[in-house]
């Protein structure tokens, strides 16, 4: 390689060139590995075809068509961006072809072709299908017909987006967005036009495959997706022929810190040390740009590079004034279990002065003296091979988990007919096989590229303003996008290009504690803050709540990720999907399923100043609900109309619901995310109807294993026995990975039950402790009326068995009425009037310090629970009515009391 660099003649530069490119090719080998996906067979069954001239129509399934025209019959079979895999099984269907009339008919579809025994071009004349009603939806669809039904699905990006965006593709006619519509339609039907789009190479040897432009665009390619309300089966049927969302490592769903700033190594450490000291989880550091090497003077006055570009806008060398040993610093992170991801704006190429500029150029033919750039050739395999082997694999290996890439150049960046630059770039980043070689799972970070970019996660949403508005818009925008199988949407908490009020920034903390990705960012301004103890001391109480809530739900998050995988219903996704039949199922666009036991809708407008409580319409599904964290049980359908105060996230469970979760202290707080929890909590929200039931997922969390069947299912389940009679069983697991333990702890909480006069575990007695540290034993937690057991080491290959007894049988106006927010409210109430002092005297709130007080002393003595309970309203009432009395009080108290 020196040599080659000193060599004056242009001959044996070449030579030299030739020979090293050579070497590098044998070095950038790509090993076999599913780049698509597992299943992918692009070649439909022979048995599935029906070809009548230029027309070839394959049934995929009873509700999913394949329709293409081509002339001369020359038909597609390689896989496209979208589609990869038209190998199915062939369902059951009929034709008939009589005097120029083709009918093919499944149990769902009935489709019409009149082709005249000349195969014309389809046209609404000569093509039509029938939806039969199967999925509760009759109707018909032609070619060019408009789906005024189509309930839309997602765009590229958010940036500068300062409330809701157009999501209909037609009125939003930007090209730079790759606007893309839902697969499911309240008209029962949703075409794809796959004409236009690329398709891959097909190596024989398991190289890695690219892209190539469709050989004939003037070719019709639709897939007709015939689902009627079914919409769940649509979006499964769509990952059976574009290939499954893909599976994140677990750690993505803890929490991640992001910033724009020029953080240093050292001050990144004192970061997490703050994290630590504030006893808030952290799982993934984010490093913006400033991690390589930057030109923002230069920038500043305008200078660009080679490129064109601005300068130092990409780069590919640390800067050694912030990083001067960027292996210590990421070994530090990951003794501290953090996984690492560092910031790429690609368009500049490889200019002069990267550290690795001289290899770089030498292999891309460029002699390095010349000092010309390396360009950035997205379209070209060998160059982007290349610029990973050379240029990114080296940071890669000193400890780098996965990119973030942030192309910002536009669209219409040159890479090959029916590819765009963002989906060229995510095909690359995830399937590239050599940055994978230890066989960790793929991962990315970056912006939507088009249909079939859900197999490469993570979505970054952009640059969003920061005001309620845009707020407002994140869920909706979130839930959409399952409609065409993108599940994780990561969002800037807080919002990127400006200050937050504290009261916004929590309620976007809060939002993130139930959104796909939990990732704060923001723009490079001293003024905004992303670090919540930096807020006024109730926020910050109330954002680290939020916080520790998400950490402690990885386990359901990623059961519900695994969910998402095998099924294509995406982890946050529309009411609509369980209730497509009912009106108000629609209505509620900020409102959604997270998982299958939780129905999400964040407080996303300010409170009134007068109030100090932010005003939202809630629906309650069909079937008994309870609010998580008010207690009360509601039965749907019906709509209310409710008042939360700032500690308040509108979160209902399904009754009987069993969440999984990792228990507070059990795995750290730093990192804690990826590990398997050694205890394994299930709380279980018991109602009358009594009978709950659910699966959780584990794997070794960051490897392929998982496509080889490498995991463990825990199926747990819960059962009212009778009034006072609670057995909440846990099978046995039948593990198929290494890591999974032999022995595990069980923290079960019970929510909405007295506490116990008599426990088992397996038929031993588990004895009370008022800690409930002790192994085993139990505690009751009287603000939440919640019976809280750990169990002793139990094998995980038998079954476990939690059997209660209650002093008293399960009342369900416990909860009906409200107790748990009741306490809470009180609990505010004291602490504002404590706050009020001299201007009122604890002897003037008596009452409301006793109620107040209501949860503390049953959790001391769980005895005494059915009494204060049985008090409790009356305390209550007492203490608003004292309340009353008072003057000159400040409005909050008002509002927190009388709500």
């Amino acid at each position: 390689f020196i040599l080659c660099t000193t060599m004056s003649t242009h001959l044996l530069f070449l030579v030299c060139v030739l020979l090293f490119g050579a070497l590098q090719h044998v070095h950038s080998l790509p090993r076999t590995h599913p780049a698509r996906g597992v299943e992918d067979d692009p070649v439909a069954a022979p048995g599935a075809v029906v070809v009548l001239g230029d027309a070839r129509f394959t049934v995929l399934t009873s509700r999913l068509l394949r329709m293409e025209h081509a002339a001369g019959a020359a038909f597609e079979d390689a896989a496209t961006l979208a589609i990869t895999n038209r190998l199915l099984p062939v369902p059951a269907f009929t034709t008939s072809d009589t005097n120029g009339v083709f009918i093919l008919t499944t149990s769902a579809l009935e489709l019409t072709y009149k082709h005249g025994g000349a195969s014309p071009v389809f046209s609404p004349s000569n093509l039509v299908i029938s939806l039969k009603g199967q999925d509760g939806v009759t109707g018909t669809w032609q070619p060019n017909q408009t789906n005024t039904g189509n309930l839309f699905g997602t765009v590229r990006t958010l940036d500068s987006v300062s409330g809701p965006l157009n999501l209909n593709c037609t009125e939003l006619n930007n090209p730079e967005q790759h606007c893309t519509f839902g697969l499911v339609s309240t008209l029962g039907w949703a075409i794809v036009d796959d004409s236009a789009r690329a398709t891959f190479t097909q190596p024989s040897n398991g190289a890695w495959p690219w892209m190539q432009p469709r050989a004939n665009t003037s070719n019709i390619d639709w897939y007709m997706f015939g689902h009627g309300q079914n919409y769940k089966l649509a979006l499964q049927e769509f990952t059976m022929i574009s290939g499954r969302i893909s599976l994140p490592p677990r750690y993505v769903f803890g929490i991640w810190w992001s910033r724009w700033w020029a953080y240093s190594d050292i001050e990144f450490m004192e970061l997490i040390s703050e994290y630590e000291i504030h006893d808030t989880p952290l799982d993934v550091l984010v490093t913006d740009m400033d991690w390589h090497i930057t030109f923002y003077k230069e920038d500043a006055e305008g200078k660009v590079d080679q490129a064109g570009q601005r300068m130092g806008w990409t780069g590919w060398t640390w800067d050694d004034n912030l990083f001067p040993n960027p292996e210590e610093f990421l070994a530090y992170c990951k003794s501290k279990g953090l996984k690492n991801t560092l910031n790429i704006h690609p368009a500049s190429g490889v200019q002069p002065w990267e550290e690795r500029y001289p290899e770089m150029a030498v292999a891309s033919g460029i002699a390095p003296s010349s000092q010309k750039y390396v360009p950035l050739e997205l379209g070209n395999q060998t160059a982007m091979e290349l610029l990973y082997d050379i240029m990114l694999l080296p940071i890669q290996n000193q400890g780098i988990d996965f990119w973030w890439l942030d192309w910002q150049q536009g669209e219409e960046w040159p890479v090959m007919p029916g590819v765009n630059p963002t989906f060229m770039l995510n095909y690359v980043f995830f399937t590239y096989a050599s940055q994978w070689a230890d066989e960790r799972r793929h991962m990315l970070l970056h912006r939507w590229g088009g249909l079939g970019n859900h197999r490469w996660n993570i979505g970054f949403s952009g640059d969003v303003v920061p005001v309620w508005p845009s707020l407002n818009f994140q869920p909706y925008f979130t839930a959409t996008a399952a409609n065409v199988g993108f599940s994780y949407w990561s969002h800037d908490i807080g919002g990127f290009g400006g200050a937050d009020t504290p009261e916004m920034y929590t309620r976007w903390v809060q939002w993130g504690a139930f959104a796909p990705i939990f990732k704060t960012h923001c723009t490079k301004s001293s003024t905004v803050e992303r670090r919540i103890w930096a807020y006024p001391l109730p926020n910050f109480y109330i954002m680290r709540d939020a916080m520790q809530l998400r950490h402690s739900m990885v386990p359901y998050l990623y059961t519900a990720a695994r969910n998402a995988h095998d099924t294509g219903t995406a982890m946050l996704h529309p009411l609509y999907y369980e209730w497509a039949d009912v009106t108000e199922a629609y209505q509620f666009p900020t409102e959604y399923l997270f998982g299958d036991d939780i129905v999400v809708i964040p407080v996303t407008s300010a409170m009134n100043p007068n109030t100090s409580l932010a005003a939202t319409s809630v629906w309650i599904p069909p079937g008994s609900w309870i609010e998580w964290f008010s207690g009360k049980i509601w039965t749907g359908p019906q709509t209310l109309s409710r008042q939360f105060a700032i500690d308040d996230i509108p979160v209902f469970v399904v009754a009987g619901g069993i969440i999984p979760q990792t228990p507070y202290g059990s795995v750290p707080l730093t990192g804690g995310s990826q590990v398997l929890p050694p205890v394994l909590g299930l709380q279980v929200f018991a109602s009358a109807q009594g009978y709950g039931t659910t699966n959780v997922y584990e794997d070794d969390g960051n490897s392929t294993g998982f496509l080889y069947d490498q995991q463990a299912w825990t199926t747990v389940t819960y059962q009212q026995q009778s009034p006072s009679e609670v057995l909440v069983s846990v099978d046995p697991v039948n593990s198929t990975f290494a890591g999974f333990p032999a022995t595990r702890r069980y923290q079960f909480t019970v929510t909405g039950v007295y506490p116990p006069s008599n426990m088992t575990i397996n038929g031993q007695a588990i004895p009370y402790d008022f800690d409930g540290e002790a192994i085993p034993s139990w505690r009751y937690d009287g603000t939440t009326l919640s019976i809280v057991v750990l169990s002793q080491d139990m094998p995980t290959d038998q079954i476990t068995q939690l059997t209660i007894t209650t002093m008293a049988p399960l009342d369900p106006t416990l909860l009906q009425n409200g107790y748990t927010i009741q306490l809470r409210r009180a609990g505010t109430i004291k602490t504002l009037l404590d706050q009020s002092f001299p201007s009122v005297f604890q002897e003037d709130y008596e009452a409301v310090i006793d109620a107040a007080g209501t949860g503390f002393r049953i959790t001391g003595n769980p005895a005494s629970a059915v009494s204060e309970l049985k008090n409790f309203p009356m305390t209550y009432a007492a203490a608003l009515k004292q309340v009353s009395t008072l003057s000159n009080l400040p409005p909050a108290v008002m509002s927190s009391a009388f709500a």
